[in-house]
């Protein structure tokens, strides 16, 4: 088994495949396959991805996030939608991680030009079985998206998106 590490030019050419990728993010995975029982993955986002919001609505499953470079705000939903609370992850801050309880609905914003976290979750991964994705929020592709993504770039806790 090589060793493998999390070096720059790892960060540097995964970000250039983000920006090169219509979904504006990639990954980078550590672990073996979906049956793997710790997910272990680099998630590189580049400014305007969507990420749905969703939640891994198993009992057990937790969800670990690592700031790894730029900036990255992780907005925790309540279940009707509404916003409550944003935590701001950073290299070198004041919060660099985040673990996130099961069920936890969830979304993550790049607010750098690119950004990336190292994520550890419990597998094995079956994502037709464990992403639930949340009802009240457009699906990547739909026309509402850029409203959603422009409201959910200032959204306090308790306010929720009207359609």
């Amino acid at each position: 088994m090589t060793l493998r590490t999390i070096s720059y030019d790892l960060l540097t050419g995964l970000a250039a495949q983000a920006d090169a990728s219509p979904r504006k993010r990639t990954n980078f995975n550590f672990h073996e396959g979906a049956e793997s029982l710790v997910q272990r993955l680099i998630i590189q986002m580049s400014r305007g991805t969507y990420i749905r919001p969703h939640r891994h609505h198993e009992m057990d499953k937790w969800e670990m996030t690592l700031a790894l470079s730029g900036v990255i705000e992780i907005i925790i939903f309540e279940d009707d939608g509404a916003v409550r609370e944003r935590f701001r992850l950073e290299p070198n801050s004041s919060v660099i991680a985040l673990e996130l309880l099961p069920q936890t609905w969830h979304s993550y914003i790049p607010l750098t030009e690119h950004a990336s976290f190292f994520e550890v979750k419990e597998g094995p991964y079956d994502a037709a079985r464990i992403t639930q994705f949340a009802p009240w929020a457009p699906a990547e592709g739909e026309a509402s998206v850029p409203a959603y993504q422009k409201w959910l770039a200032t959204a306090q806790p308790g306010q929720r998106y009207a359609v």
